[in-house]
């Protein structure tokens, strides 16, 4: 991995190639902090869907 990217990525934490971690990114380089990736809210159902689908 390298330590610095040409950079228009926002700094924040971004997935990695181990399954379920994320990385930091800090706008200009890699850091070396790691967390366990986190869940992503669900996607809200569309109201006349979600009824269309129940009748």
């Amino acid at each position: 991995m390298l330590d610095s990217a040409p950079g228009t990525a926002k700094a924040g934490w971004y997935p990695t190639p181990v399954p379920a971690t994320e990385r930091y990114w800090d706008g200009v380089r890699w850091t070396e902090m790691f967390r366990q990736a986190q869940a992503s809210a669900p996607t809200p159902i569309d109201e006349d869907v979600a009824s269309e689908a129940l009748t």
